[in-house]
């Protein structure tokens, strides 16, 4: 068996005679060219891939990129995880892909001799965990999956032995876009837990490799690459894992290319990548300024108009529930979309199923505000895509510190719609209840988290993982 990491979240994996590929994002940008992967992913890579079969995790753009699948050919056999929707599903059928296989939570199957995956799907928002079994060496390709508590003791009974865990590890959220206007500005993110947590998750899976995973990203667009300071990359895992004396499992950074084969171990680059980053990024976004001049250029002249609005707004307000309208009451929503053809401003009151036109609006008067280009605005009407909003860094949440949490109930809301848990006419179905039987484990988890928040406990990652054992094996 042999490995590489491709890019930012592609892992290739070939045994048995068979090519298994994972999320693959190998070409261009991401989230509307915010995100690119770095280390860059050498040029014509793609063109060298032969995939009998690709598995995506989960729909956010840096796992399923339909540029690159494009290019290794719509005619491949994908494997998606059976979610409790078909967003996944029918996407892929939209786009022309002829071969697609979903995954039951758990249940293996065998992809080739001495090749089988396991897919355990995680998350509200669907998301998914793989459990690769090869040649008698076990990779838990977790990504970005934050799987805890019943659901992750499940896979640990049914694969007792972890050669390689992969994670994230850097902030795929809208946590640094929030401006706190009466706390200074300031956003809401803390960078410094996600090293502690990849450690927390590897070391409680008790993996004997732990590889800094599906974090290996940088931002190149003037909009969002101040985050470029923010950025958490796999040699500041490495240097958390060393700054706490972490030897057990031991953390191994591979840029693309790099990765392990069973007769040599782990095959890495000497380029140093990290050494001078802002000098590397500045050379980064020198060969892709035409590209971005040119998205700048596509997006000057959008407008988020009115009846844009008034197609998305009549599914959100009469697809919302009332026990889940009534978190918006007196806490009407201002979206600000910027352009220079000109900005708008809309004011969605979700509570009162209305909407309307802002001529102007301020701070005092609407004091709860998402800001954002107008052309990202319509991408994610049109594509029912709300949830790349956040990620993507291309936005804003100016709010003041009591009201943050309207503006989660916001993006949370439309994730469900974009996951088809709403409207409820989509998700009360055989289908959902049967994915969710499966799942049972997962609901437990929920209830037990719930328990403790009534109880007045802060949510801790770590308190619902496996207990974790020091280098010298006492417990933490």
């Amino acid at each position: 068996m042999r490995f590489r990491i491709l890019g930012h979240a592609c892992l290739e994996v070939i045994a048995g005679g068979k090519q298994l590929l994972c999320d693959p994002w190998l070409v261009g940008s991401a989230y509307w060219r915010s995100w690119w992967n770095y280390p860059p992913v050498p040029k014509g890579l793609v063109e060298t891939l032969n995939p009998d079969f690709i598995y995506l995790t989960h729909m956010h753009w840096d796992h399923f990129h339909g540029p690159t699948l494009r290019r290794l050919g719509l005619d491949r056999q994908i494997l998606v995880p059976k979610t409790p929707d078909r967003r996944i599903y029918e996407d892929l059928k939209a786009m022309g892909c002829t071969r697609i296989t979903e995954l039951v939570h758990g249940k293996p199957y065998r992809i080739g001799a001495g090749l089988e995956i396991t897919s355990y799907q995680f998350g509200h928002f669907p998301d998914s965990v793989l459990v690769i079994e090869a040649d008698g060496k076990t990779i838990l390709n977790a990504n970005d999956c934050k799987t805890m508590g019943l659901p992750l003791q499940q896979i640990l009974q049914r694969h007792p032995k972890i050669d390689f865990a992969l994670r994230s590890h850097s902030s795929a959220n809208a946590r640094l876009c929030f401006e706190i206007i009466d706390r200074g500005g300031t956003h809401i993110d803390d960078p410094q837990k996600y090293s502690a947590e990849f450690a927390d998750f590897a070391r409680a899976v008790r993996a004997e490799y732990a590889i800094p995973f599906a974090s290996n990203n940088c931002y190149l667009h003037p909009e969002t690459e101040r985050f470029n300071r923010y950025l958490n990359l796999g040699i500041d895992v490495k240097r958390y894992f060393e700054a706490h004396d972490i030897t057990q499992p031991k953390c191994v950074v591979c840029a693309p290319g790099d990765g392990w084969d069973d007769d040599f171990g782990f095959m890495l680059s000497d380029k140093d990548w990290y050494t001078n980053l802002d000098e590397h990024l500045e050379h980064y976004k020198e060969t892709v300024s035409d590209t971005l001049r040119n998205a700048a250029q596509e997006e000057a002249g959008a407008v988020l108009t009115a009846d844009i609005v008034a197609g998305y707004a009549s599914g959100l307000l009469s697809g919302t529930p009332y026990f889940l309208r009534r978190l918006f009451r007196g806490k009407p929503i201002t979206l600000v979309a910027h352009s220079k053809a000109g900005d708008t401003a809309y004011e969605l009151d979700i509570h009162g199923r209305r909407w309307r036109t802002l001529e102007t609006w301020n701070d005092e008067n609407n004091p709860i505000q998402i800001h954002a280009s107008a052309n990202v605005f319509i991408m994610c009407v049109k594509q029912v895509n709300w949830s790349s909003l956040g990620i993507s860094k291309r936005v804003r949440f100016r709010v003041k510190n009591a009201d943050k949490m309207i503006v989660t109930y916001f993006t949370e809301l439309n994730d469900l719609f974009d996951c088809e848990v709403l409207p409820l006419s989509k998700s009360l179905n055989a289908r959902f209840v049967a994915v969710w039987l499966r799942r049972w484990r997962e609901v437990v988890l929920y209830l037990r988290i719930a328990a403790d928040l009534g109880l007045g406990r802060d949510f801790a990652y770590r308190n619902y993982l496996p207990p974790i054992r020091s280098t010298r094996g006492a417990l933490q």
